[in-house]
Formats: C-alpha cells, sequence, structure tokens
C-alpha cells in the first residue's frame, strides 16, 4: 500500500495521495501537481479519483490540472456552489483502493457542504479520517466564512459533525486534515505533526464542551486575509 502526505509549507497546506495495488486516490490536491503524477507512476500506480473535502478559500485547488493529465474523476464537496467541473460527493459514497475503501461523511461546519472521508481497512475497520478542514491538531475549523450573521449556525454543523460524526469512528483513528500550524484556517493549529481521535480528545479542550460553549468557543470571526477573495 501507499499512503504519503503532501505538505506545501507556504500554505501550511496537506495533500494526501491513497494507494493500493494499480490504483491511486488524491485528496485536496494542490495545484503544482506533477508531484502526484511523479509518486504514483513510480509506484506502478494510476490515479483513478480525486476527492475534495470541500470549497477553499486559501489556495487554488489542482484537481482539474490533475484530471487532465491522469483521466481522473474528481468528485467536490459543496455541491450548493455553482461548480463546472467534476461531481458531486454524496453522503455514504464510497470508493475502493485495492483492498482498501474509502466512505465519504457529510461533516458541514467550516463550509455548509463539507466533506470527511474514512479510509478503512480490508476488514472494514476504520483506519485514517481525512478531516480537511473541519478537525484539526489541537484545532476546529474557522465557521465565519460564510459571513457574520451565519456563524452561530455554522458552529452548531460543526458541533453535530465533531460529536456525531468523527469522534464516534474510534480513538485509535488517525487524523489528516487539510492544513498544519501556521495555516490561517483554523485559530491556533498545533505542531503535532500527526494526531488520533483519542489524542484530541485529551489535548483539544474543544473537545470536551457542551453543545452552548461550544458553539461560543468555536463562533469567533478571524481574521480574513485579502486575498481569500481572489481565491473566491
Amino acid at each position: 500500500m501507499l499512503f504519503k502526505r503532501i505538505e506545501a509549507k507556504d500554505l501550511a497546506h496537506y495533500s494526501y495521495v491513497i494507494g493500493d495495488r494499480h490504483e491511486a486516490i488524491i485528496i485536496d490536491p494542490r495545484r503544482d501537481c506533477g508531484i502526484y503524477v511523479d509518486l504514483t507512476r513510480k509506484e506502478g500506480m494510476k490515479i483513478t479519483q480525486v476527492l475534495e473535502t470541500h470549497r477553499n478559500e486559501d489556495y487554488l485547488v489542482g484537481s482539474l490540472e490533475l484530471s487532465e493529465r491522469t483521466g481522473a474523476g474528481i468528485w467536490h464537496a459543496d455541491s450548493q456552489f455553482d461548480y463546472w467541473y467534476g461531481q458531486p460527493v454524496k453522503d455514504n459514497q464510497t470508493w475502493k483502493i485495492g483492498n482498501q475503501q474509502i466512505r465519504a461523511i457529510s461533516t458541514p461546519g467550516h463550509t455548509p457542504g463539507a466533506f470527511s472521508y474514512l479510509l478503512t481497512d480490508s476488514s472494514g475497520n476504520p483506519w485514517m479520517m481525512f478531516t480537511g478542514d473541519t478537525l484539526f491538531a489541537g484545532e476546529l475549523g474557522r465557521v465565519d466564512l460564510m459571513g457574520p450573521e451565519r456563524i452561530r449556525e455554522m458552529a452548531s454543523l460543526l458541533y453535530e459533525s465533531i460529536y456525531g460524526k468523527i469522534l464516534p469512528q474510534g480513538d485509535g483513528v488517525i487524523i489528516c486534515p487539510a492544513h498544519g500550524a501556521g495555516s490561517v484556517c483554523g485559530n491556533s493549529i498545533v505542531s503535532r505533526e500527526w494526531t488520533t481521535i483519542g489524542l484530541e480528545k485529551q489535548l483539544n479542550h474543544k473537545l470536551s464542551l457542551d453543545r452552548e460553549d461550544f458553539i461560543n468557543a468555536v463562533g469567533l470571526e478571524l481574521d480574513r486575509p485579502p486575498y481569500f477573495d481572489r481565491m473566491e
């Protein structure tokens, strides 16, 4: 099996390559996508699918370029926005990669239509969860991108996603977020390079709050870099 995290350090952005046998899937690729093509070719694998966790504000996703180079299908989240490429992800949709399986789980909050992807092993056991900008190491995704008037609504959605969809997967599940420390997509992401659901339950104080305290803790309007508008 092939598993590789690709880091774009200037944006503290993480993308992921998951491959088994002769197939590979890329999650949240960066724009300069040759690195994914070179890596999978070296392993004798073909990129068959590209999965996006949410519509990004801070960088241009490389899905279209990667699809043009490999013929891979594109599956995008946040289908409420006007996409002109790829197909919308559906809740509980699955993809096979060799003996492994990835399942889409709706986890709104950072954006209205965000998705996480759960990787299970050949026995069907939860193994890794690609959480996009929903859950980071030591932090949760910001909920103010839809405007200040929707902050409380988005914080409530995030609460349901964290407590109802992510934490129940099990303490041993490895969390693979879309960003590390230094990203503007979370207020205070820590420099813990790898984390699990169990570690986050122990060390992330926002995961021990009741609903109202949670909404108040995450429902903040954060600094919005001017280039976000250009990205949109």
